[in-house]
């Protein structure tokens, strides 16, 4: 028997690639609910809000919750006794009270990340939650990339030596390919732009590939002009076990699609990759570039390995994507799933020090 899911916040740019991947699980949408809104399931493709590019063509998400029942209230919905997860899409001012409920009622959640506004938003629903043994889970899906686990297992192997910094990139489009009028452009409602939306991507992923989490910043904001959160960012960064970064994120191509990289620089190796990958670039591959002085790559210090994405499954950004979910979906009756509520806690501990950094002008610590 499959897992019946219970999915919050229809109204958002994620719904139809999550859609696509709950059509390839062992599960169904047996309940939905847009908050404040009486939703017709037999026409949600209709509903044109959501803010982004990404969509999923040939898609009929109709189908994919024909008979779910229909919510106003999400908390309401993780009251059904019929449903086991909740997957959230919903606005981040929010969620945490939608976690609380589905904690206090025995479902497993699944959101967008980054879960909350801040990390005094969600601390007291994440010690509930792992109190209550319930698995709550943050969308931290590059941690199923092949490129980045191919770096996190090198790192850990010793292949790097000591690593002395690594540098980082994501880039989206600009504002002007964006619904604006949409929550997650309200300070209000999200606190922050391109680096509490597109931007926790990278840093949640440049510390867990190096198994060493970030411990201090100094941030610098692009304020955006078309809504009241930042178009940009800048960070640099500290590990706890010393390794410098830098990280550049904002909301600045004139075309749709990523504009990425990550570089991974230790005493005895070095790494680049642009990791990420969609349909959008029209590439089949991501090409890792590693030079070494391992004996073993005498004949050839540079080496570059060519990673086939496919689309099969997840044709908006790679099918690594479905892999995350599929992880969750197996491991979430036992917590054993690829990000906890913890990392979505660390991740927005670092968010939050790299918004204070932006106030102060200075290098503030990160939160314990």
């Amino acid at each position: 028997m499959g897992v019946n899911i219970g999915y919050v916040g229809i109204d958002h740019h994620h719904r139809d690639p999550y859609f696509a991947v709950a059509s390839e699980l062992d599960a169904r949408v047996t309940a939905v609910c847009e908050p404040g809104r009486r939703v017709d399931v037999s026409n949600i493709a209709a509903m044109d809000e959501r803010p982004d590019e990404v969509t999923t063509e040939g898609q009929d998400v109709g189908d994919l919750v024909a008979g779910a029942a229909v919510y106003e209230d999400p908390h309401e919905l993780v009251a059904d006794p019929g449903v086991d997860v909740v997957w959230i899409t919903y606005r981040s001012d929010e969620t945490p009270a939608i976690i609380e409920s589905a904690v206090e009622n025995g479902v497993h959640v699944i959101s967008e990340k980054p879960n909350a506004r801040t990390a005094a938003d969600l601390e007291a629903v994440a010690r509930k939650a792992n109190d209550a043994g319930v698995t709550v889970s943050p969308t931290m899906y590059y941690r199923k990339n092949p490129v980045a686990m191919e770096l996190r297992d090198r790192v850990r192997d010793g292949f790097f030596g000591d690593v002395w910094t690594v540098e980082g990139r994501f880039n989206a489009s600009q504002l002007s390919y964006r619904n604006t009028d949409h929550y997650i452009y309200d300070a209000a409602t999200s606190r922050g732009g391109a680096l509490q939306w597109v931007g926790p991507h990278w840093v949640d992923i440049m510390p867990w590939i190096l198994d060493d989490p970030i411990a201090r910043v100094n941030a610098e904001f692009h304020e955006a002009a078309e809504a009241d959160v930042e178009a940009g960012a800048v960070l640099q960064f500290e590990t706890r076990g010393g390794t410098l970064g830098t990280y550049h994120t904002g909301y600045y191509l004139s075309d749709r699609g990523k504009d990425t990289h990550l570089g991974v620089y230790g005493k005895d190796a070095q790494a680049l990759t642009p990791l990420h990958h969609d349909a959008l670039q029209h590439e089949p591959t991501v090409p890792l570039e590693i030079t070494s002085e391992d004996p073993d790559w005498t004949a050839a210090p540079t080496r570059t390995t060519e990673f086939e994405f496919a689309y099969d499954r997840f044709p908006a950004w790679g099918d690594f994507v479905q892999d995350y979910f599929e992880a969750y979906f197996e491991g979430y009756e036992t917590g054993d799933v690829p990000a906890t509520v913890d990392d979505a806690l660390q991740l927005l501990r670092v968010l939050d020090a790299a918004y204070e950094s932006g106030d102060t002008g200075g290098w503030v610590d990160v939160a314990d």
